[in-house]
């Protein structure tokens, strides 16, 4: 289950960080798509940022499924998805103000799921070996 947890985990960082990178790009760049208000904001570069980290978060978890010694992999996890949920709900106008509100309402509650989820892969047993 541990290294299924951490491949799902990446695949969703990876798939949800991407996409909000190219949304911002084209947004910011073109006006168009979701985050087309954003256009020419200097504003951008802080959601851009945050989603790239998050997909080269995405790359070590998946590397880190194929390993033996995954612990620390959880942890990593977990505190991404504490910091990254947490990040939504405190700035929850941001999915408000851009018309993003079910966007946000399914990245909350995944990244809710995976702080669940790494959270019990750190307290079975056998991942303590």
């Amino acid at each position: 289950m541990s290294r299924w947890i951490l491949r799902l985990d990446g695949i969703f960082l990876c798939v949800a960080g991407g996409a909000a990178m190219a949304s911002e790009l084209v947004g910011h760049f073109f006006g168009v798509g979701p985050l087309a208000a954003t256009r020419g904001s200097a504003h951008t570069i802080g959601g851009f940022e945050a989603h790239g980290l998050a997909v080269l978060i995405a790359v070590l978890l998946l590397r880190a499924a194929t390993l033996a010694e995954r612990k620390m992999w959880h942890v990593v996890g977990l505190a991404t998805h504490l910091f990254l949920g947490t990040a939504n709900v405190l700035f929850w106008t941001s999915f408000v103000q851009q018309d993003v509100v079910p966007v946000g309402i399914v990245t909350t509650a995944l990244h809710a799921v995976f702080v669940i989820a790494h959270a019990a892969c750190l307290r079975t047993p056998s991942l303590h070996r």
